[in-house]
């Protein structure tokens, strides 16, 4: 990969003819696919429960086992396995058929298998004991949904940091690079540590992000990134990880817009919580028409889960948004304590080669899927900060480095 750009302007993240085409292959093809398999899990749990399926095999699970607590962990079980087997030729063509086809992926098939059968087990007893105690309390009071969608909310980080992350370091191993220290502005100093995640053996993307956790927050970032990027690059990749510290601490709690942000995210997912109490007064009131004896009823469980996961994907447009504006927060942070615009677009230019990103995205893709600004956006970014302070000392913010302190690098 050149680290300059074509043609000599600066601003240009546009590859080879060839890459771009397959940068617009492989982003079609991608958003088929997510769509397909959305999809094909809405259909499945909803006939699951119309066609009389989930009775059925509840039906067969109590008369075979006792006692009945046993017969509907059974049960449920049925259910998950069902799904999950559903969804494995979409996860296979998402997951691993389309990176080999496009050269992202370095895995082999058996690889690819048992990561997806030991992430499928570490999910699904989760999720099976969450249910289990969902709809064995459902029985008692409806309302008791509400302090078990709470305790999700509250368990979720509990889940990913000491339960599901600790297995897939056993696929993707974690090791402590170094420590970053940035001075954030009204915040005084802050120091991070940084940990690789080793990536190359089965994928050639690069990726960096921040797991916001208190005291314990930490950056991490792929071993291809730090093969592929200069120091300067890898400075303006922290940059950025840093901003999302400093919108979390100092944006969206002392400034009016980044207070107004905050309160949109807590009103999305205000209305995410909300989605599973909607989906069981729907049930509640639909169940006569549909055999079952009320919203506890243990064949509508499909049925709920479909309702839920449908008006849960409803808020997904106005989530894309939001995760895009903290992007952007984190991209302006990025540009304003380097002042290193020439690094901070081949920043964007290397990521659209690792990562075959189109520099502009599709509507639909924009709109159900992304997270981050188009690249395009990123870098009409720099070109706006560059225009800014074109009349500074070099073209940028030169005094910036002093709020940076090194640790450790390479």
């Amino acid at each position: 990969m050149q680290a300059v750009a074509p043609g000599g302007n600066q601003f240009s993240i546009e590859l080879p003819a060839e890459e771009e085409l397959l940068c617009r292959q492989y982003a079609r093809s991608r958003s088929l696919l997510c769509l397909a398999e959305l999809g094909t899990l809405l259909s499945v749990l909803l006939l699951l429960t119309s066609t009389g399926a989930a009775r059925f095999l509840l039906d067969g699970s109590r008369a075979l086992l006792s006692p009945r607590w046993a017969a509907d962990l059974a049960y449920l079980l049925l259910i998950g396995i069902i799904v999950r087997a559903v969804q494995l030729p979409a996860h296979f063509a998402g997951e691993h058929w389309l990176e080999r086809r496009f050269g992202l992926s370095r895995q082999r098939f058996g690889q690819w298998a048992l990561e997806w059968l030991t992430r499928s087990a570490v999910f699904g007893l989760v999720t099976l004991a969450l249910l289990f105690a969902v709809t064995e309390t459902l029985r008692w009071w409806m309302w008791l949904i509400v302090p078990w969608s709470l305790a999700f909310l509250f368990g979720r980080n509990l889940f990913h940091d000491y339960v599901y992350n600790p297995v897939l370091a056993l696929f993707y191993p974690v090791h402590f690079l170094r420590r970053e220290t940035f001075i954030l502005p009204g915040l005084g100093k802050r120091t991070l540590p940084v940990y690789q995640v080793q990536v190359s053996h089965r994928t050639r993307r690069a990726n960096a992000s921040i797991r916001l956790r208190g005291e314990r927050t930490a950056i991490y970032v792929t071993d291809t990134l730090i093969d592929e990027f200069t120091d300067g690059e890898e400075r303006v990749v922290m940059a950025h990880e840093f901003g999302h510290l400093y919108d979390h601490l100092h944006l969206e709690t002392r400034t009016p817009s980044g207070i107004a942000q905050a309160h949109r995210k807590l009103m999305l997912g205000s209305g995410q919580l909300l989605a599973g109490l909607m989906s069981l007064l729907i049930l509640h009131g639909a169940a006569p028409w549909l055999g079952l004896s009320g919203a506890h009823d243990l064949a509508g469980v499909p049925l709920l889960a479909a309702l839920t996961l449908l008006l849960a994907r409803s808020f997904d447009p106005f989530l894309c948004e939001e995760a895009r504006r903290d992007e952007k927060d984190a991209d302006q942070y990025a540009l304003a304590i380097t002042g290193d615009v020439p690094n901070y677009v081949s920043v964007m230019r290397k990521l659209r080669w690792m990562n075959l990103e189109e520099s502009t995205a599709h509507p639909i893709s924009r709109f159900f899927f992304d997270t981050h600004p188009s690249y395009s956006e990123r870098v009409h970014l720099a070109k706006v900060y560059r225009r800014r302070h074109s009349q500074r000392k070099g073209g940028y913010h030169w005094r910036g480095w002093r709020c940076i302190q090194r640790h450790g690098r390479r």
